[in-house]
C-alpha cells in the first residue's frame, strides 16, 4: 500500500513495536553519527588549529546531542524529528572538514532511510503478527489477544 492511498502523507510517527527495525536503525545511524563527529573534530584541531575551542564546543555539543536523541528515541515522536534537525551541524561540520560535505549528507540520507522504511518494516511485522495470532486463535477455536 503507497503511502498516497493512507492519506496521501508519510506517517513520521515512530513505529508501536518496541525494538523494531525503526527505532534500531535510528539508534545506530545517531550512535555512528556522534562518533563521525568526534572524528572529525580531531581532523579540525590539526588542520585549523587557530579555532580549536570553536571546533571542539561545536563538536562535543553535537555529540552530546546525538547521542542523548538516541537515548530518547522511544520516548515518542520527537526525538526522531531532532535527530532529522541534528543532520543539519552534522552537515555543517563541513566548514572546519571538508570531507563532512560528503559524508554529513550520507549519514543523514541513512538516517531518514531508517527511520521511514523502519517504520514501514514495524507495521508489516505488526500485520503479519496479527494475521498469524487470529489464525492460531481461528485453529483453537478462541478470541485473539490484541485483535
Amino acid at each position: 500500500m503507497s503511502a498516497a492511498s493512507r492519506g496521501g502523507l508519510v506517517r513520521l510517527a515512530p513505529s508501536s513495536r518496541a525494538h523494531g527495525a525503526q527505532r534500531m536503525l535510528s539508534m545506530t545511524t545517531l550512535l555512528v553519527e556522534a562518533l563521525v563527529v568526534f572524528f572529525a573534530a580531531l581532523v579540525a584541531h590539526q588542520l585549523i588549529p587557530e579555532h580549536r575551542g570553536a571546533t571542539w564546543t561545536l563538536a562535543l555539543a553535537t555529540a552530546v546531542a546525538l547521542l542523548a536523541t538516541a537515548g530518547l528515541l522511544r520516548r515518542g515522536a520527537w526525538p526522531y524529528l531532532l535527530g532529522a534537525l541534528l543532520q543539519i551541524p552534522v552537515i555543517a561540520m563541513g566548514v572546519l572538514v571538508p570531507a563532512m560535505w560528503v559524508v554529513g549528507p550520507i549519514l543523514a540520507a541513512i538516517y531518514v532511510y531508517g527511520v521511514l522504511a523502519g517504520h514501514r518494516w514495524d507495521a508489516e511485522k505488526d500485520e503479519v503478527d496479527r494475521r498469524v495470532l487470529a489464525e492460531r486463535a481461528a485453529a483453537e477455536g478462541t478470541a485473539p489477544d490484541g485483535v
